[in-house]
């Protein structure tokens, strides 16, 4: 019986310190980096309202480990942070000066994009009760870059 409580709680651990518990912002909501408490959620497939209207920020979703698409078979449910909102086209260097330069000529075409700038590792039980680990997984930091 001790060694099951010992067990649980140091799953429980883990799951805390990896962001498994599908804590603030689980669902789809945005994440401030600063603070990832009381941000709101949304329901499970829904799609944030504007996403691509709001700046460069990162965003956080609570999945089963199914719908990450990697063929991993577990009951967990992990949170997968991503990268998504509008850039800036201001050039801030060469490259943005350059870049903006050709579109205005037509000559090229895109913009700056929302992208990760970090990473962090998830870990999760899959269904033979094996601990995977999936590096760089979720986003931890986002940036425009053009």
């Amino acid at each position: 019986m001790g060694t099951g409580r010992v067990l649980l709680c140091s799953l429980l651990i883990l799951s805390l310190r990896l962001g498994l518990t599908g804590g603030p912002g689980a669902w789809g909501a945005p994440v401030a980096e600063e603070e990832l408490r009381g941000t709101p959620r949304l329901q499970l497939g829904a799609r944030p309202r504007r996403a691509l209207a709001t700046p460069c920020q990162l965003w956080s979703l609570s999945l089963p480990v199914a719908e990450l698409g990697l063929g991993y078979a577990s009951e967990e449910t992990v949170v997968f942070r991503y990268c998504a909102g509008s850039c800036p086209r201001d050039a801030r260097t060469q490259h943005g000066l350059t870049l903006a330069h050709l579109r205005g000529q037509g000559r090229a075409h895109g913009g700056p994009c929302c992208r990760p700038t970090r990473y962090t590792d998830v870990a999760f039980l899959d269904d033979h009760h094996r601990w995977q680990w999936l590096p760089q997984l979720s986003a931890a930091a986002c940036s425009c870059g053009a």
